[in-house]
């Protein structure tokens, strides 16, 4: 269920989405409705012409039995595939759509194969790329399972279901690329995720002098890997130089591993805040050592909506059409990562230049607005090419 404001990848996007459009066009909303999603009905009400939720709860273990086997052998999905039909007839019977977005390959598979118009199916990143990068993790056995399942199971599943609709979009060329080797048959394009500048922008609270931070769910198995990497491997470089140093450590459920963190000198945990932004507005550098994961890191276009100066690793700025020393500062090993961050926290006029061009480059690359226009124009070409009918002002989605 697409909501504002919220953390999940789905939800955002969706939510920023409909938010837009709905501006210029109609919507229509069908929504798997998972626990807590009812609270948000309302939200979705005040964008879009009607709305739809089907509870995705009480499923029997025999049915989603059935359902992985159903999808790995024809791309169909059997959760709940009789009520989305139902709720999707009216608008295809009438043809009142022009345009059909689907949010996530597992939706894509509840559809029917022949949808009989326009269709985009937002995947984000790719699901085979992430395990691989996911498998590269310290993992738990069960979810060392899971991803070594989803790496054999979605070639055969995604090569099923993607080439049914006429656009398969994605937030990063990297995925798309290799879904375009991986999917040969499916037409991908790629729109990178957006940030809401009316939420995050600097707020004006103290700096806390030669503070880090980092931001983002604690219990993601490479949110937790680099936190941990730093505060072995770079932090203690910069506390030899800057014992007043201070690592802050921010975000939702974090593990035994990150809360033990806390324990060690100079190092800070702030769980579950309900606004965050306070938080990492507060420090002087903000740093990120992810190695590893597919897609687009958000928390990375915050961090510069927010106003700070950044120093990651290249792989937490991939999909980011930013540039080395200029919009942030990537470095390759621990160290030249401590001595990029010192050099920033001993020439604040650098890293306020920094941090000028990060803001700069958010605004105006990656706002809502633009990626809804970009949508748009997917949607535009889809309808040509499959001879559906246009509005002459309205679109319904």
């Amino acid at each position: 269920m697409p909501y504002l404001p919220c953390r999940g990848g789905f939800k955002l996007i969706g939510g920023n989405l409909i938010a837009q459009l709905s501006k210029r066009h109609e919507i229509d909303l069908i929504s798997l409705l998972h626990e807590g999603d009812e609270d948000h009905l309302d939200w979705a009400k005040q964008f879009c012409v009607s709305v739809q939720g089907i509870p995705a709860r009480g499923i029997s273990l025999p049915l989603r039995v059935a359902s992985f086997v159903s999808g790995y052998l024809a791309g169909r999905n059997l959760n709940r595939r009789a009520e989305i039909a139902a709720a999707m007839r009216p608008g295809l019977e009438s043809r009142r759509w022009d345009v059909l977005h689907v949010e996530g390959g597992f939706a894509g598979g509840l559809l029917p194969a022949d949808l009989r118009v326009a269709s985009v199916l937002s995947i984000h990143d790719s699901e085979v790329l992430r395990a691989q990068e996911m498998l590269k993790c310290a993992l738990s056995a069960r979810d060392r399972l899971n991803y070594t399942v989803r790496k054999l199971y979605q070639p055969r599943y995604e090569r099923a279901v993607y080439p049914r609709f006429g656009r398969c979009v994605m937030v990063a060329e990297r995925d798309a690329a290799f879904n375009r080797t991986l999917v040969p048959k499916a037409n991908f394009s790629v729109v990178p995720l957006g940030i809401d500048l009316s939420y995050y922008h600097p707020m004006p609270v103290q700096k806390e002098p030669a503070t880090l931070v980092f931001h983002g769910h604690l219990g993601y198995p490479p949110n937790v890997q680099a936190a941990v990497e730093f505060a072995r491997d770079v932090f203690p470089r910069i506390r030899s130089e800057m014992p007043s140093a201070i690592f802050h450590l921010v975000g939702a459920s974090p593990t035994a591993e990150i809360q033990a963190l806390a324990a060690t000198s100079g190092i800070k945990l702030s769980p579950d805040l309900p606004d965050l932004r306070n938080a990492l507005s507060s420090a002087s550098v903000y740093v990120c050592a992810v190695r590893f994961g597919s897609g687009m890191k958000n928390k990375i276009l915050e961090a510069m909506a927010l106003g700070l100066p950044i120093v990651a690793y290249a792989g937490s700025a991939a999909g980011i059409d930013c540039i080395p020393g200029k919009d942030l500062e990537i470095a390759d090993d621990p160290e030249e990562f401590a001595a990029k961050v010192l050099r920033l926290l001993r020439n604040p006029a650098e890293a306020e230049s920094l941090a000028d061009h990060g803001k700069l480059l958010v605004q105006e690359k990656y706002s809502w607005d633009a990626r809804a226009h970009a949508y748009e124009e997917i949607y535009q070409q889809v309808i040509d090419e499959s001879g559906s009918r246009q509005s002459s002002d309205r679109v319904r989605v």
